[in-house]
């Protein structure tokens, strides 16, 4: 005898034997125990739940010799032909490929005929959400009222794909997705029946890999087995399905964290050389973004159904994220979820996804920036190359004495403003919000062992968070460590001019409606204002 899938070999032939949907079971066992059987019913659900295998349950349970029954009994002529396929009155129609209005139209002119042996004529229509404008049309009638020895049970995995006039005709089943437990048993007595011996780790993997899907569970349990034999372990299922592990997303959450898209791009590029799957890979880490959200937010350890080493790592990883940062990080991968599945070039787009998602460190910091109304720093540049050193003379110069070599040479004085920008440069590798409030002051400058910091009247704001103790402090330490002394801070509101009218002030850039929308969603930085948006800005006013 040819070899059988388990898919189809373990396929439930009665209602007692479907996983997990008790109570789409109970209410058609209670419709055909209370003779209120429905002309149409609409399975709807996930791939690989059960949908097509409850109608044809369903048909044998009202076509069997014995019935109509809460259970067909499978021994019947009846109830065998319809578990082969071969029942003239019961009819499986695949919509993907029988979906014109012409086709539908043979139906029609079908249903006027009694059945041929059988209780009821049954039309079962797969896929229906697959069926064309003009045949839903032609099948509404139908549908609406059919003949008394009519019935139509219809299976979707795109419920919204249903015209709400065909909804309101039936009678709605929605069979939900299999529990991780509920997969993980199954699999576990499957695999004990068919002599397989297969360690619970394994399990576990293949039934996360199912999610949620009977059929798809068994189709990745009969290629591992064909893979490694009767024996199955974790590396086996590993190996086969091409799974990374916690280790291996936790640096990449790391990485997007500190905003390395050179780290990205390697651990990615390591991800290839192994062979991974990268519309799987994506799919994975947004499961292990869930978890760690899940554990960040205190949600009972049931709903990770995760091995205690697991939990111990998920746990680890965690601590070292924010919250709000994993909350954000989630969500925009999630908007490329789509986009990485239905791409041709799958790691073409999991490279831009994660790159984008290695922007929002730069985000946060000019997001925290506009928050205290200040500017954000330039970005850092490179220093320009130092001129080419002058060609030596042929006499040799003497050298200078060894104490004259190792001492530095004296601190010469800094030239108007540069001590500003020594400071706020210094300033914000450690702390951004205080370089952003160093950039709004008119005068940053030594003043023997004073460092005075001079704002306008208008930058109350700033004034007072630089006054504060732990600011002016931190100051204190950051100006010892630029300028070689221990200076003491002064912040204080600079003395208006004495005399001429006030220039007229220029609102901020970083103030621009426009420009917040571009740091929001863009994570640009405002570095200068040109001389035309200047003039043109003041011609408006």
């Amino acid at each position: 005898m040819a070899y059988q899938a388990l898919a189809r070999k373990w396929r439930p032939q009665n209602f007692r034997d479907m996983l997990g949907q008790q109570t789409t079971v109970r209410t058609l066992q209670n419709a055909i125990e209370q003779k209120r059987i429905h002309h149409a019913y609409l399975f709807s659900g996930v791939r690989g739940i059960g949908k097509t295998t409850a109608a044809r349950i369903l048909a044998k349970a009202l076509n069997c010799e014995k019935g109509p029954a809460s259970e067909p009994c499978n021994e019947c002529t009846i109830c065998r032909e319809i578990t082969e396929g071969i029942d003239l009155d019961v009819r499986e129609i695949d919509a993907a490929t029988y979906s014109k209005a012409e086709d539908v139209r043979e139906i029609r002119e079908v249903l006027q005929f009694q059945p041929a042996r059988d209780r009821y004529r049954i039309f079962i229509i797969d896929e229906v959400h697959s069926l064309s404008g003009q045949a839903w049309n032609a099948l509404l009638k139908q549908i609406e009222e059919p003949p008394p020895h009519v019935i139509f049970m219809m299976a979707t995995t795109e419920m919204q794909k249903v015209p709400a006039t065909i909804l309101s005709r039936v009678q709605q089943l929605a069979l939900r997705k299999i529990t991780q437990e509920e997969l993980k048993g199954r699999l576990a007595e499957i695999a004990r029946d068919e002599g397989i011996d297969a360690d619970e780790a394994a399990i576990e993997l293949i039934a996360r890999r199912g999610e949620g899907s009977v059929r798809d569970a068994l189709s990745l349990l009969d290629q591992i087995i064909a893979f490694a034999g009767r024996t199955l372990t974790a590396p086996d299922v590993t190996a086969i399905l091409g799974l990374s592990g916690n280790p291996f997303f936790a640096r990449v959450t790391e990485a997007i964290e500190r905003g390395d898209p050179a780290a990205v791009l390697d651990l990615l590029d390591e991800a290839s050389s192994e062979g991974r799957d990268f519309k799987l890979l994506y799919r994975d880490f947004l499961g292990y973004l869930r978890n760690l959200l899940l554990i960040a937010g205190g949600a009972p350890e049931r709903m990770l159904s995760m091995t205690p080493p697991e939990l111990d790592s998920l746990r680890e990883t965690a601590a070292r994220f924010d919250y709000t940062e994993l909350l954000r990080m989630t969500s925009l991968l999630l908007r490329d979820d789509e986009v990485v599945g239905r791409s041709e070039q799958q790691r073409l787009a999991v490279e831009i996804a994660l790159l984008k998602a290695a922007t929002l460190p730069r985000l946060r910091s000019v997001e925290e920036a506009l928050a205290s109304g200040s500017t954000p720093p330039p970005p850092s540049r490179p220093a320009p190359p130092r001129p080419p050193a002058a060609r030596a003379s042929s006499s040799p110069a003497p050298a200078a004495p060894a104490a004259a070599q190792a001492s530095p040479p004296p601190r010469a004085a800094a030239p108007a403003g540069d001590e500003k920008a020594r400071l706020v440069a210094a300033v914000a590798q450690k702390r951004r919000m205080v370089a952003g409030c160093l950039e709004k002051a008119e005068t940053i400058r030594l003043d023997g062992s004073t460092l005075l910091i001079e704002l306008s009247s208008e930058s109350t704001h700033e004034t007072e968070y630089l006054a504060d103790p732990a600011q002016a402090e931190f100051l204190a330490a950051a100006a010892a460590e630029t300028f070689g002394e221990n200076v003491a801070v002064q912040v204080r509101v600079a003395e208006p001019a004495a005399a001429g009218p006030p220039a007229k002030k220029p609102p901020a850039a970083q103030d621009d409606p426009l420009v917040r929308a571009f740091q929001k969603h863009l994570g640009g930085e405002v570095v200068s204002r040109g001389p035309a948006a200047r003039t043109r800005r003041d011609d408006e006013h």
